[in-house]
């Protein structure tokens, strides 16, 4: 299951407490994130607990995967889970996370804490935009088809008005991707399509493009003028003066204020 995202394994010795960490590649784009979204991000599965704990790690190629001997507090880590020989777990994003939180976290790295006093004892890091499902309850595959469940989450996903260009364009690529899928789920490209299946797909379309004419808006108007006579950045401008302004005031004396407030009201 799930051979065609994930490399092949490797085999790591676990004498210590340890942790793993998995990165995002600084060379790698964020919109590689809506691709590993829909799979396991990482899976690691005990192969020996005597005499040499052993795991079996495997993990999407696009990412990066590193074994930290160093130790770390306790309170840096949640979500243990114990396993025994021939268990395991995998690493998915939570539902309804947007790839803008999940691309951030990866390229600051996501900590799994290994420890083995115990059988082996797994730990994910604290407040965490992904999260553990293990083998025997892996039950992801068994849910909707996953391009209705993409476009439930994305439908579900508050509105981020701080958001950059940068993360808009990755917002809008997301929903043209799942819009194109729901096209093809439609048209039973991706397999036989019940009745229940495919009306709740038409339901869904229209309200992903309502979604998408907002970020569209949003993300044009940023790049827009707010008058032809003026330059794109002009707000940028006209905010930078007057912080210079607010600087020349509280530097300058009470009688220059003064006879620059004479020559505004003879200009009025």
């Amino acid at each position: 299951m799930h051979h065609q995202y994930l490399n092949e394994p490797m085999v790591l010795n676990v004498a210590q407490a340890s942790s793993l960490i998995l990165t995002l590649p600084s060379n790698i784009s964020d919109f590689i994130v809506l691709e590993t979204m829909g799979a396991p991000l990482l899976e690691l599965i005990v192969v020996s607990q005597t005499p040499l704990p052993q795991i079996a790690v495997r993990f999407q190629p696009v990412l990066e995967l590193k074994l930290n001997s160093d130790s770390f507090a306790d309170s840096m880590f949640s979500s243990t889970i114990s396993r025994g020989l021939g268990q395991g777990v995998r690493l998915y994003h939570r539902m309804g996370t947007a790839p803008k939180f999940c691309a951030q976290e990866l390229r600051a790295g996501i900590s799994i804490k290994v420890d083995v006093n115990d059988g082996v004892v797994l730990s994910l890091q604290a407040a965490s935009k992904f999260e553990f499902a293990t083998l025997e309850s892996d039950i992801r595959g068994l849910h909707d088809p996953k391009v209705l469940m993409m476009a439930k989450a994305i439908l579900a996903r508050e509105y981020d008005y701080s958001a950059t260009s940068e993360s808009l364009a990755v917002y809008l690529t997301e929903i043209e991707q799942v819009r194109l899928e729901l096209q093809a789920f439609l048209r039973g490209e991706l397999g036989q399509c019940h009745t229940s299946l495919a009306e709740e797909a038409v339901r869904l379309d229209p309200l992903l493009q309502q979604k998408r004419q907002w970020l569209f808006r949003t993300y044009t108007h940023m790049f827009e003028r707010p008058s032809f006579s003026r330059a794109a950045n002009d707000s940028q401008n006209i905010d930078k003066a007057l912080r210079k302004l607010e600087c020349f005031e509280l530097l300058a004396s009470p009688e220059l204020l003064q006879m620059v407030e004479r020559l505004m009201e003879d200009e009025a």
